[in-house]
């Protein structure tokens, strides 16, 4: 009978782990629909809009069932009512200055020596080419 009442009682603690929703646990989009949010992908990352539970539902039986959350980690909206729940963030990402773009900015130092070198090579390589051109062309 011992070992029929710790089966059932292991049975029972396997199901409710493998069945059960944490409120913090949101980490898909699926999970965020189960506690009655919305899936946004925003150039921050991903966030779940889901509403925040009242004090008398914060208990963990209530997970999971479309009610939302007891507790907001992220920014609230509309006085409280509703959470922006971070899932998957994104950081910032910030131009990298590479070396070119640094000796560019030493060089040149706002007087067009890039832009006037520049020219320079393009007007050598116009030039040649036209000169291989007349030569081919016996001009």
């Amino acid at each position: 009978m011992a070992k029929l009442l710790l089966g059932a009682m292991a049975t029972t603690i396997a199901a409710t782990a493998i069945f059960a929703t944490s409120a913090h646990a949101i980490t898909n989009s699926s999970e965020c629909e189960n506690e009655g949010g919305s899936w946004m992908t925003l150039s921050g990352g991903d966030y779940c809009l889901v509403p925040i539970r009242d004090e008398e539902y914060s208990d963990e039986i209530y997970d999971g069932n479309g009610l939302g959350v007891s507790e907001c980690p992220g920014e609230t909206r509309h006085n409280g009512v509703y959470c922006m729940y971070p899932v998957n963030l994104r950081p910032k990402v910030e131009p990298i200055a590479t070396p070119v773009d640094a000796a560019v900015t030493a060089t040149d130092s706002g007087n067009g020596v890039v832009d006037d070198a520049v020219n320079t090579v393009v007007d050598t390589a116009v030039d040649k080419a036209m000169d291989a051109v007349e030569e081919k062309a016996g001009l």
